[in-house]
């Protein structure tokens, strides 16, 4: 069945050392088409397929000016680089509704391969009668394997990250979800 990503119900999150603090941040607006298997009613349909972007200037960690020089050219580029893009390259069940999948993640302008343990969660009808189902994946990558090597020593390399989603039939009309922020 073909389903599309709710962006407002769906985001990806960070967290990453910061001298002697964890700083927590968020893209969101995550959009695109989401692919399952066909089940029965009431059963939990697998992943098939996904291949969703979000928009990077939507990076916010509840500091304007941080958010600002995150998004400038030290760190993420938004303006030579203002689509990310998480694909999916290949998945194994590991146990009921668990999933390791291997993702394509493009940020800064480069792709690399990051693996993500994912757990699903659905199908379920919101109060609107929307049929929704969901995922969410969690992984760590070095943003130095992006090009984002900016002050080493105090941010730390590695990036703890959460991709939440959140999607819907295909067939839903855009005008009946909720706007993205």
């Amino acid at each position: 069945m073909e389903w599309k990503i709710d962006p407002a119900h769906s985001s990806v999150d960070f967290s990453v050392r910061y001298l002697v603090s964890t700083i927590h941040g968020r893209f969101t607006g995550l959009r695109g088409p989401v692919q399952l298997s066909d089940v029965a009613d009431g059963e939990t349909p697998e992943l098939v397929s996904f291949d969703a972007v979000f928009d990077v200037t939507s990076f916010q960690t509840g500091v304007p000016v941080r958010d600002h020089h995150i998004k400038g050219e030290e760190f993420l580029d938004a303006d030579a680089h203002p689509e990310a893009r998480v694909r999916l390259v290949s998945l194994a069940k590991d146990v009921p509704s668990k999933y390791l999948m291997t993702v394509e993640l493009t940020l800064h302008g480069i792709t690399r391969s990051v693996e993500l343990v994912a757990d699903t969660a659905g199908p379920l009808t919101d109060a609107f009668g929307v049929l929704r189902v969901g995922a969410t994946a969690t992984g760590r990558l070095k943003r130095s394997d992006f090009g984002v090597s900016t002050f080493q020593g105090f941010i730390s390399d590695d990036v703890e990250f959460t991709v939440n989603v959140q999607a819907v039939s295909a067939s839903v009309p855009d005008d009946q979800l909720p706007p993205a922020n």
